[in-house]
């Protein structure tokens, strides 16, 4: 792969959406509704408690089937509904994906949140009281602990991705992606930037507008993977630092 450009990554996510806008709003609309009625029954009893398991699934579903779904897109083919139903072998590996992802993402922010409180003397109390430099201090430890969130989110980006594509375990995922990812974690970090620019344009323009915002940038992610992992290649065609052309 000779090039792996955030631009170019955007500029594919915004005709896959100007292409299939109508399926990609439908689904997107399917799952909100079916989120948000699932969300409203109250907690508690067997009917909350099964509720809000099947709010996970639901959930879990639709992450495992937009990646499949949003692939196939960028790949030239049709969006496809059967893919939901596709996806399901995968679950237990990519729920397992996901844990593992959120552990390696919040434990190194919570340890570093951990260690400021405690060599600076912060307290609960002592924030609560909006004690100004208390606030000060956590602030700051707050900000380091954004360091290593970021910079570990962007070294496995490709991993639900891999997963999915690839059908490689979670484990081989997280090893791809964080090689992989080694040579483009800046551009993948300009990527993110500009789909939060994006993302923050569509608030503007209300309800609307995050919806085809929020596509593009499904779409558009789906394309960035793509850059660094050829399809209908079996083995990882990582990107070479000396290949990457910025865009």
């Amino acid at each position: 792969m000779d090039r792996f450009s955030p631009l170019a990554a955007i500029k594919t996510g915004w005709r896959c959406t100007k292409e299939h806008f109508i399926v990609s709003l439908g689904l997107v609309l399917a799952f909100t509704i079916v989120s948000t009625l699932l969300s409203l029954i109250p907690p508690g009893g067997v009917v909350g408690s099964i509720a809000q398991l099947l709010n996970v699934f639901v959930s879990l579903i639709w992450s495992l089937g937009i990646v499949r779904l949003t692939l196939d897109v960028v790949d030239g083919e049709e969006p496809r509904f059967g893919v939901f139903k596709e996806v399901l072998p995968r679950l237990l590996h990519f729920v397992v994906l996901m844990i593992i992802m959120s552990l390696s993402i919040l434990l190194p922010a919570c340890a570093i949140v951990g260690i400021g409180a405690a060599s600076c003397s912060v307290s609960l109390t002592t924030l609560a009281a909006f004690d100004p430099m208390a606030l000060s201090t956590m602030t700051l430890w707050l900000a380091l602990a954004c360091v290593p969130t970021i910079y570990i989110s962007l070294r496995l980006f490709f991993a639900p991705y891999l997963l999915i594509d690839r059908g490689v375990g979670p484990i081989e995922a997280l090893k791809m992606s964080w090689k992989a990812s080694y040579p483009l974690q800046g551009r993948i970090f300009l990527f993110f930037l500009l789909a939060l620019l994006i993302m923050t344009i569509g608030l503007l323009c209300f309800l609307v507008g995050s919806i085809f915002t929020m596509i593009i940038t499904m779409y558009a992610q789906a394309a960035l993977y793509r850059q660094a992992f050829s399809a209908g290649i079996q083995d990882p065609l990582l990107v070479e630092d000396t290949n990457v052309a910025v865009s």
